[in-house]
């Protein structure tokens, strides 16, 4: 398999509003490490294959969990009360599938909302309507996976 590095997107993590902390949990590269990147105190070019492979995973991590947009922006969007009342469905009817409700701002996808989704519950033409006059979709996912990403999310702050 051929890796090829892709320094803009390392770049854009760097840049991002993602912590030293994170970053290093991660990747397991040192917060030291990664703030002489950002601090352009050692220089991308330079740094090892291995260190680049690192980041770039972490990146492309974040970019598909809709954490980082394609400018390299992220977003912090307070989820508490979604995360509560989702546990608290998890807790009552398991792992469940559900409708996500998903809102892109600079490219960033923010999860907004959610419903269940079984054969008694569909969502109404009137809600669908709504959601794409406000510019959402939807995704259907795994409450447990949701609550990932929705914590995710919510630890940006």
């Amino acid at each position: 398999m051929e890796n090829i590095i892709d320094l803009s997107k390392i770049k854009k993590l760097l840049d991002s509003d993602i912590s030293a902390y994170a970053i290093s949990e991660e990747t397991g590269l040192t917060r030291a490490m990664i703030n002489r990147y950002r601090k352009n105190e050692s220089k991308l070019e330079n740094m090892t294959i291995k260190v680049a492979l690192k980041l770039q995973k972490c990146y492309d991590e974040k970019f598909n969990m809709g954490l980082i947009g394609d400018s390299g922006q992220n977003i912090s969007y307070d989820s508490e009360e979604l995360i509560a009342e989702l546990k608290e469905d998890i807790t009552d009817f398991g792992d469940f599938e559900c409708w996500a409700w998903i809102k892109k701002i600079d490219g960033v996808k923010i999860y907004t909302n959610y419903d269940f989704k079984d054969g008694a519950t569909q969502l109404t033409k009137d809600e669908v309507k709504t959601a794409h006059e406000n510019g959402e979709q939807f995704e259907i996912l795994k409450a447990k996976h949701l609550l990932e990403l929705l914590e995710k999310q919510n630890e940006i702050l």
